[in-house]
């Protein structure tokens, strides 16, 4: 299912008056597309994440995901959204530091409240995809910076997410670790189906269907990466 934003503008206070982060942003993401959202430093692309991931509540505008009008939702509605639709991806993969790489992925599936022996299963199999079947027993200190990312996408995908939102999961890489964590992210994204929007720096390395740029609160396309 795809995402759709529509309209939205969100403001937030600047001494006595008003500083505009986002200003009636209209966008949609199809399910499998990959699109990279590029931007200077303060441009608004963690905000627009986050109104993506129904973290911020915008002062206009429509967010839809998975077919529901989030806008219109109350606070327990919106988490049911978050819970069961979207998966987010963040800049440090943010792991509980006493539970091991299956444990991570375990968790999301009990909050989830289906962690069963189908849950389990596909805990393994998703550390299998991402090339982590070996480290499975690791705990995050015991894991390089681009396992841990490779943990945190697969976590992402526990719970079959329609949409996919990643905020610069490689800016504490290298290139080479950042270009293999890109590559692995949109293969995983691609083979479930997921509306996916990925904030980066570097677009090329995501070979992205599209790419889009978030100025004075404004989003514009840059290009069409790929057919």
């Amino acid at each position: 299912m795809s995402l759709n934003l529509d309209n939205v503008t969100v403001t937030v206070p600047d001494g006595l008056a008003e500083r505009t982060i986002l200003d009636r942003v209209s966008l949609s993401v199809e399910p499998g597309e990959i699109v990279a959202l590029t931007g200077a430093s303060g441009s608004g692309k963690s905000t627009l994440l986050a109104v993506a991931a129904l973290l911020m509540v915008p002062q206009t505008g429509r967010i839809t995901v998975a077919g529901t009008n989030a806008s219109e939702a109350g606070d327990k509605q919106r988490t049911a959204l978050r819970r069961h639709h979207i998966g987010v991806i963040y800049q440090s993969a943010n792991l509980f530091p006493s539970l091991t790489a299956r444990e991570q992925l375990h968790l999301t599936a009990h909050v989830g409240g289906h962690l069963d022996s189908a849950a389990r299963q596909r805990a393994d199999e998703l550390l299998d995809h991402v090339g982590l079947t070996s480290r499975a027993g690791a705990r995050p200190a015991e894991l390089s910076g681009g396992e841990r990312q490779r943990v945190g996408i697969a976590r992402a995908l526990m719970g079959r997410p329609s949409v996919l939102l990643a905020d610069e999961p490689t800016a504490a890489l290298d290139s080479e670790r950042g270009e293999a964590i890109m590559a692995l992210l949109a293969e995983q994204a691609e083979a479930a189906g997921a509306a996916t929007m990925v904030v980066t720096h570097v677009p090329e390395q995501l070979h992205a269907t599209r790419t889009l740029s978030i100025a004075d609160g404004r989003v514009s396309e840059l290009m069409a990466a790929r057919g």
